[in-house]
């Protein structure tokens, strides 16, 4: 069994597991700045509701740069090139974060999942990090024998 970097992902967290043969350690997390302000509505009766659209363009903005933060400190964790990698989180920002990985990191990711990122354990990260390599192992063989018979 290798090891697996798991990175389990919300709105403005990482966490990062080191999910070893015997045992799962927690990473030093990341914490985004979100800035969730009021509604996007105004609080005056008979206002039009001005600002809809920058309310949702910098929510954006602070999921790409948390996106993008994310990408570097997978880049930084990249300590060997034999780990593989498992994403859990919802699954627009694990795409996201699929987007923006170097090539050879985003070749390494076995699977993704989508789990309670509140009521998260190492024990929870490892079931299922060794779950996802599991069905990664098993749906290899038949990968192989597709690519060789092409």
């Amino acid at each position: 069994m290798s090891h697996i970097l798991a990175v389990v992902l919300d709105r403005a967290h990482a966490r990062f597991f080191d999910v070893g043969p015997t045992a799962t350690v927690e990473l030093p997390c990341l914490r985004s700045p979100a800035t969730r302000g009021g509604k996007f509505h105004s609080d005056r009766a008979d206002a039009p509701g001005r600002g809809e659209r920058a309310y949702h363009g910098r929510l954006r903005e602070e999921e790409r740069r948390h996106i993008a933060g994310v990408a570097a400190r997978l880049v930084a964790l990249d300590r060997d090139p034999a780990w593989e990698l498992v994403l859990i989180g919802p699954e627009h920002l694990t795409r996201a974060l699929r987007r923006v990985l170097p090539r050879a990191l985003d070749g390494r990711c076995i699977g993704t999942a989508h789990l309670d990122f509140k009521r998260l354990t190492p024990a929870i990260v490892q079931r299922e990090a060794r779950r996802l390599q599991a069905d990664w192992t098993q749906r290899l063989p038949a990968a192989t024998a597709i690519r060789s018979t092409s």
